[in-house]
C-alpha cells in the first residue's frame, strides 16, 4: 500500500532499519544487564580452579561486542525484511496479503526456518546437559573403595622436616584421646584429595637376600615378568582402618615392622591381581626401584582392597604401599584422617587446638569427607551448571519463537478460521489444526538437531562416565521435552483460535 501510494522504497528501507535496531538495542541492553547478573552468579558458584578467574567480567569489550552483534542482527534483518518488502510487482503483494496466509508462502518459510533452527540448537544443548547429567549421577553412585562417613582430613603443605615419625606419632596419640574418635591414620596422599608420588617401576625378586644390580635396570625393565608398574605410597597401618580398607589376605603394618626390620609391604587387589592371578603375592620379595635410596627389598605381608584415587572416574590403579617408619623420607608430607563417632565441627576443633598446642608453626587444613568428595566432583557440577544454563535459555527462545510464528499465524488466518467454524468445523478440529502447524516445526527442529546432536556430542565424551555420547534416554528424554513444550507453546494461541467468533470475523470486526 505505501509503494502503491507513491512511497520511495528507500524510504520503506529506513523505516525497516529503524524498526529493527530500536528491538536489537533493547534487546541487547536487557542481554547485557541479565548477562552481567548471570556472570556474577556463575563466579559464586565456580569451584575454584578456572583459570585467570580475576579476569572474567563484564567488560567495555564484551559492550562492544554486544553492541556489535545487535547492530549486525538489526542491520541483517532490516535489509532482509525490506528486500522481501520491496522486491516482485506491487499487485503481487497486495493481492496476496488477502491469502490466508500471513505474508505469502515465502515469509512462512522464513518464519518456520527460524524456529526450526532454534529447536534444533536447543536439542543439541539439552542433549549436551542431559548427558552429563547422568554421568554425573552414574559418578555419585560408584564405590570408591573406602568409607568414612563421619572421617575428617587434615594436611597441611610442609609438614615437618626431619622429626616427621615423631609428630605424627604424637599427633595420632593425642588425636586418639579426642572424645568420640576411635581411628587415627595417615599416608602421603589421600585419595580424591592429591597427594600421589606418579608411578613407579618395581622389580620382582626371588629371595631376600638377592642382590639386585641396578646396572641392568633398563634390561630388567623390559622384562614385563620380573617387573611392573604401581603406584608408590607411605601409609600408617591406621590409614587402612579409619578408612574401613578391607584386608583381604594377610596382615597390616604392625610392631613387628620396625625400622631397623625387613620393610614390609602391603598391595592392593589390582596389582595382586595383575602380577600373581592365580597365585597368593604374600611373602614375595619386590624391590621397588631404588625409590628413596633404601635398597631393601620389601617382603608382601598383605593385600587391601582397591581405591580410586585421583577421581571417582579413573578406575583403581596397582598400588605399592610401604610402612612410614620404614620409609621416613616419604612420610615429610602427611594427610592425617580422624575417624569417630563424634560431630566433624567438635573433633576438627579439638585437632586443631592439638595441632596449635603442638607445633604452632604448622598451619593445618581440616575438611569433611563431604567436602573432598564434592571437590573432587566440582569440575564437572560446574560444568553440568555451565551447559544446564545454556540449554534453559535456549528452550526459553525456542518455546517463544514457536509461540510467536504460531500466534502469528492464528492471527492472521483469524478470517479463515472464522469460516472454516461457520461452515461446521468444531473447536476441536481447530486445536488440531493449529496444534498441527507447531509439531510441525518442532518435529522438523528435532529431526535436524539429533543428526548435528550425534555429531556434536563426541566432544563431551571425555567428561562422560559410564553413558556414551549416543545415550538413546538422553536423546528421548530431551525430544519428549522438546515436543511437550512446543505443543504447550502452540496451545495458547490454539485455545484462542478455537474461540473465534465466526460472525464477529465476517463482519470484520
Amino acid at each position: 500500500l505505501r509503494l502503491a501510494l507513491g512511497a520511495g522504497r528507500g524510504r520503506l528501507v529506513r523505516q525497516f532499519l529503524t524498526e529493527s535496531l530500536v528491538l536489537s538495542l533493547c534487546g541487547g541492553v536487557v542481554g547485557v544487564i541479565v548477562g552481567t547478573a548471570g556472570v556474577k552468579l556463575l563466579l559464586a558458584l565456580e569451584p575454584g580452579r578456572l583459570p585467570r578467574v580475576s579476569e572474567v567480567g563484564v567488560h567495555w569489550t564484551v559492550l562492544l561486542f554486544a553492541l556489535g552483534v545487535s547492530v549486525i542482527c538489526a542491520v541483517s534483518l532490516g535489509l532482509l525484511t525490506a528486500w522481501r518488502a520491496t522486491r516482485g510487482d506491487i499487485r503481487d503483494a497486495l493481492a496476496q496479503s488477502q491469502r490466508t496466509q500471513a505474508g505469502g508462502a515465502a515469509s512462512h518459510r522464513v518464519r518456520s526456518s527460524l524456529v526450526v533452527a532454534q529447536v534444533a540448537l536447543t536439542l543439541i544443548l539439552l542433549v549436551g546437559a542431559g548427558l552429563l547429567a547422568r554421568s554425573f549421577a552414574r559418578l555419585l553412585s560408584v564405590d570408591p573403595g573406602f568409607r568414612a562417613d563421619n572421617a575428617v582430613l587434615m594436611d597441611v603443605d610442609t609438614f615437618v622436616r626431619d622429626d616427621s615419625v615423631q609428630l605424627y606419632d604424637e599427633l595420632t596419640r593425642r588425636f586418639t584421646a579426642i572424645p568420640g574418635v576411635t581411628q587415627v591414620g595417615g599416608a602421603n596422599f589421600f585419595p580424591l584429595a592429591g597427594g600421589s608420588y606418579g608411578d613407579g617401576v618395581f622389580i620382582i625378586m626371588s629371595r631376600i637376600d638377592e642382590k639386585l644390580d641396578f646396572a641392568q635396570l633398563p634390561q630388567l625393565i623390559k622384562d614385563r615378568s620380573r617387573s611392573g608398574q604401581a603406584e608408590f605410597r607411605v601409609a600408617s597401618p591406621g590409614f587402612f582402618k579409619s578408612l574401613h580398607i578391607p584386608l583381604i589376605s594377610g596382615r597390616l603394618f604392625d610392631d613387628r615392622d620396625a625400622p631397623n626390620a625387613p620393610p614390609a609391604a602391603v598391595i592392593n587387589a589390582s596389582l595382586a591381581r595383575k602380577q600373581w592371578p592365580n597365585e597368593s603375592p604374600l611373602g614375595r620379595i619386590i624391590q621397588f626401584g631404588n625409590m628413596d635410596g633404601d635398597l631393601r627389598p620389601f617382603t608382601i605381608v598383605g593385600v587391601v582392597g582397591d581405591i580410586r584415587e585421583a577421581s571417582l572416574a579413573e578406575e583403581p590403579q596397582p598400588t605399592f604401599y610401604a610402612y612410614y617408619r620404614q620409609r621416613p623420607h616419604r612420610a615429610s608430607s602427611f594427610y592425617v584422617v580422624i575417624d569417630g563417632t563424634g560431630p566433624s565441627a567438635a573433633v576438627m576443633a579439638s585437632a586443631r587446638r592439638v595441632v596449635h598446642d603442638l607445633r604452632p608453626d604448622i598451619p593445618p587444613r581440616f575438611r569433611t569427607m563431604q567436602t573432598v568428595l564434592a571437590d573432587s566432583l566440582a569440575d564437572r557440577r560446574f560444568t553440568l551448571l555451565l551447559l544446564g544454563t545454556f540449554g534453559a535459555a535456549a528452550l526459553l527462545l525456542a518455546t517463544l519463537g514457536v509461540y510467536s510464528v504460531i500466534s502469528f499465524l492464528v492471527t492472521q488466518r483469524r478470517q479463515e478460521i472464522g469460516v472454516r467454524v461457520a461452515l461446521g468445523a468444531r473447536r476441536e478440529d481447530v486445536l488440531r489444526l493449529i496444534l498441527r502447524q507447531g509439531a510441525t516445526l518442532a518435529l522438523a527442529g528435532i529431526a535436524v538437531g539429533s543428526i548435528a546432536a550425534l555429531l556434536l556430542t563426541r566432544l563431551v565424551a571425555g567428561l562422560l562416565y559410564g553413558v556414551s555420547a549416543t545415550d538413546p534416554v538422553s536423546f528421548v528424554a530431551v525430544i519428549v521435552l522438546l515436543t511437550v513444550v512446543a505443543l504447550l507453546a502452540s496451545f495458547i494461541p490454539a485455545r484462542r483460535a478455537a474461540k473465534v467468533d465466526p460472525m464477529t470475523v465476517l463482519r470484520g470486526t
